[in-house]
């Protein structure tokens, strides 16, 4: 809920200029204000804590007697938990922006025919908030003194610089008409930061769209919703709400708390409808969009949603021997998902592409391995041997996955030893891993 603020007297306004835009000026007979509707904020102390000696209010809370929490009592020790906020505060993309515009009547006659309009100007456009049209009714009259206000609702759609335009018209006893214009100046910031990331899946046409998201504000910020509404073609599967089998147990919190310049990773598994066929699959360019929905202070509820995602576009290997690589992999056999700590075999086929023979050897870059935080057990190294012109050979290969997530599977070198050269493999196969759940 905002703060109710809304008090036709004057000093009701001036007690809360801390936290309002105010441009008055003593020749003018109508003072314009703007108030952010805001939450109150949590006041945030450092408990004192007093000797043996101390009054007896410190005494009762040391010891656990005092139920007084500082709500009201000036003889507590710890101050108000709530206090108005100290500044207009941040204006952020994707949230509501709430606010009063107070007219005061600060000269000596009645003001008649009172119209008040207000405007939002974004770099693209001009939004009319609230405007009163030139009737008889919506006409209104201010006595020396006397206030009236309004309150303006605006859902923030764009970046950068936002002038919250104020034009109010009226006129005095004697006919005399009056015309005031104030800008009020709203910068935009970005709440977020999203980073998205492709990963193509195991079998054709699967990814895995990773998003990194960053609090940009100076708050915590509480990811209610953050779901990809998929193109017709595709399903989804939030990685972030998987459960293991009979379990309550899940990859990730029900509640998303970032902090600020904090980073939290979702993830998605796409897939071609069973339905779905190869001419609808391979015409669409998209894969969907995502849709972010948060909270932050008191409840202030935040949207955004992104573009459409364009599907990645496959990258070709090639050498400077020719339009094919020399040596190619691939993946006979393997699991798309395993627990951790858990043994996985693979098995492989490496192709000659060549027109000559290879002489070939097998190793495994550490690097890599301990990058993805897998490690390599059985084969290390080995002499594949003599490998003809367009000819396979299958190798069964075995690794433990040592943390959760997904993972890469590569880091395979294959070097020719007769043409002294190492092709290496850094990306094969991919490896989602799940907790171990102990019952």
């Amino acid at each position: 809920m905002s703060v109710p603020i809304i008090n036709s007297s004057a000093t009701s306004l001036n007690a809360t200029s801390t936290t309002s835009l105010d441009t008055t000026k003593n020749g003018e007979p109508l003072a314009v204000r703007v108030m952010r509707l805001s939450k109150p904020a949590l006041y945030q102390n450092i408990p004192v804590y007093g000797d043996e000696g101390s009054s007896s209010s410190v005494d009762a809370f040391l010891t656990g007697q005092s139920n007084d929490m500082a709500i009201g009592n000036d003889h507590s020790v710890l101050s108000h938990l709530l206090v108005l906020p100290y500044s207009f505060g941040n204006v952020f993309l994707g949230e509501i922006f709430s606010a009063i515009v107070a007219l005061h009547n600060q000269s000596d006659h009645t003001l008649r025919d009172v119209i008040l309009k207000t405007d939002i100007q974004t770099a693209t456009q001009r939004i009319t908030l609230n405007s009163t049209d030139q009737t008889d009714s919506n006409r209104i009259e201010l006595a020396p003194d006397q206030s009236i206000s309004r309150v303006l609702q605006h859902e923030v759609k764009e970046l950068g610089n936002h002038s919250l335009v104020c034009t109010v018209t009226c006129s005095d006893q004697n006919g005399e008409k009056y015309n005031l214009k104030k800008v009020f100046k709203l910068p935009v910031g970005k709440p977020i930061d999203l980073k998205t990331r492709f990963i193509s899946g195991a079998r054709h046409d699967e990814y895995y769209i990773v998003a990194d998201i960053q609090n940009q504000t100076p708050t915590i910020l509480n990811m209610t919703t953050v779901e990809l509404e998929t193109s017709h073609a595709y399903t989804v599967t939030n990685m972030n709400n998987l459960h293991h089998e009979n379990s309550e147990n899940s990859l990730c919190e029900a509640w998303h708390f970032i902090r600020p310049s904090e980073t939290t990773t979702y993830m998605f598994y796409l897939k071609p409808r069973d339905d779905a066929t190869f001419e609808e699959i391979h015409s669409t360019s998209t894969l969907g969009k995502l849709d972010i929905v948060w909270m932050s202070g008191f409840g202030e509820r935040g949207r955004l949603q992104t573009n459409q995602l364009p599907k990645p576009t496959p990258s070709i290997a090639t050498t400077n021997l020719g339009y094919l690589p020399d040596l190619r992999i691939f993946l006979m056999r393997g699991q798309g998902q395993c627990y951790v700590e858990e043994a996985q075999k693979c098995s492989i086929r490496i192709l000659n592409c060549t027109q000559r023979p290879m002489d070939l050897a097998l190793t495994f870059d550490s690097s890599f391995s301990k990058r993805e935080q897998f490690l390599w057990i059985g084969i290390i190294s080995k002499q594949l041997g003599r490998l003809e012109a367009h000819h396979t050979y299958d190798i069964e290969l075995e690794l433990v996955p040592l943390t959760c997530g997904l993972k890469k599977i590569g880091g395979l070198k294959l070097t020719d030893l007769s043409m002294r050269h190492t092709y290496d493999f850094d990306d094969f196969h991919h490896l989602f891993v799940l907790p171990k759940i102990v019952h």
